[in-house]
């Protein structure tokens, strides 16, 4: 089967291992991956500058960075869809776009796999909706999304597209109810093991205190200043605990009063899978407080190198961490709850250890990527 997967670097972390199975199992995938101004450094892609031409490139010609990468997946097959112009609306961003999709075109695929919905020129896709299957990583936009656009563009890709695979089945009903799709469209898959992380060398992190650890984009939905909050309640118990917040983004409440906190450590910038890694070895467990959420790859990771987390129960991520067994979940938006939950974990070593024996041999025996690619190939197929 010719497959063509177009996505983002946002995804790369479950993109990766994902075509590397389906290549494995001998198909003809040809990946592309767009690259701009605002997108060189998000999960695995961590690119110091953007190559200055806007065009269609083999990866490892202009980004040396992807042979990390030659263990997961054929880099011969994968494409840089690279724009120098920041501006969506710029010309020659617009051009490259017609372009893209006429050279997908004249590759007569059997499947055009998105991670995203087409916008602007992009929709000249839906020529030939019939080869087009869009993975929705986000059924309802989070909290604090404001873009009417993205908006529009999405219910139209949900109306033109006749195969939608959501990643988890708990929210499938009420996607359906209220973006009008028929059930018949909507396909369930699920995510794997991150596993990319584990060809990294990590980075030792350099602290003297245990810790636990938020990490990922700041963004409002993440819900971070209720752990923020919550972190004075465990302090004032075990004032030896410390909490690491490490991602970039602006962030939406005042944070400086909990920087001069000496139990709080913020860092503010991307945090590469490298850095990243030698965290998650370090720390005591991870922390989600989110407010909304569908499922989250910062569960996917933070699994993958055997690390429990305390999460709130929005979307599927109860699903994801079994309560108790892998991890705790607590009420959203509830500061007392997740300070409990974060003092239930850290006081009882016996539990916590007991939840990485749980991950490690229950929880990544159902997470191999071999499945899942059977999945997507069956949907491909119906």
């Amino acid at each position: 089967m010719k497959i063509i997967y177009y996505s983002s670097p946002f995804y790369a972390d479950c993109d990766f291992p994902l075509i590397g199975e389906l290549q494995r199992k001998g198909h003809d995938v040809r990946y592309y991956i767009s690259i701009a101004s605002f997108s060189k450094r998000s999960t695995l892609i961590d690119l110091k500058e953007l190559y200055p031409h806007t065009g269609i490139y083999p990866a490892t010609e202009i980004y040396k960075e992807f042979n990390d990468f030659r263990n997961i997946l054929d880099l011969s097959n994968v494409y840089v869809v690279n724009q120098k112009h920041k501006q969506k609306f710029h010309p020659v961003n617009l051009l490259l776009m017609v372009r893209l999709v006429i050279h997908f075109m004249m590759q007569k695929p059997d499947v055009i796999h998105l991670t995203e919905s087409p916008c602007l020129t992009q929709k000249l896709l839906y020529l030939i909706k019939n080869k087009l299957v869009l993975t929705v990583h986000d059924p309802f936009r989070h909290s604090g999304f404001t873009n009417k656009m993205a908006e529009r563009d999405r219910r139209m890709a949900f109306k033109n597209i006749s195969k939608l695979v959501l990643l988890n089945d708990r929210q499938s009903s009420s996607f359906a109810s209220y973006y009008d799709v028929p059930q018949n469209h909507i396909f369930i898959n699920k995510l794997g093991m991150y596993s990319s992380i584990l060809y990294v060398d990590p980075l030792p992190f350099q602290i003297d205190r245990a810790f636990i650890l938020f990490f990922g984009q700041i963004v409002e939905y993440k819900g971070v200043e209720y752990l923020l909050e919550a972190m004075k309640i465990v302090h004032s118990h075990y004032p030896e605990l410390m909490l690491v917040i490490a991602g970039g983004g602006n962030y939406y409440f005042d944070i400086e009063p909990y920087k001069k906190l000496d139990y709080v450590k913020i860092i503010n910038h991307y945090i590469g899978t490298r850095e990243l890694a030698g965290m998650l070895r370090a720390c005591e467990f991870g922390v989600c407080p989110y407010k909304d959420a569908t499922q989250s790859g910062v569960v996917q990771t933070a699994f993958t190198l055997e690390v429990p987390m305390v999460v709130t129960n929005v979307g599927a991520l109860a699903d994801a961490v079994q309560h108790n067994k892998t991890g705790i979940v607590v009420r959203p938006c509830d500061v007392n709850d997740l300070a409990n939950g974060i003092m239930n974990l850290y006081s009882n070593k016996e539990k916590l250890n007991a939840m990485r024996k749980n991950i490690k041999e229950e929880w990544m025996k159902d997470m191999g990527w071999e499945s899942i690619a059977d999945e997507y190939l069956k949907c491909y197929k119906a």
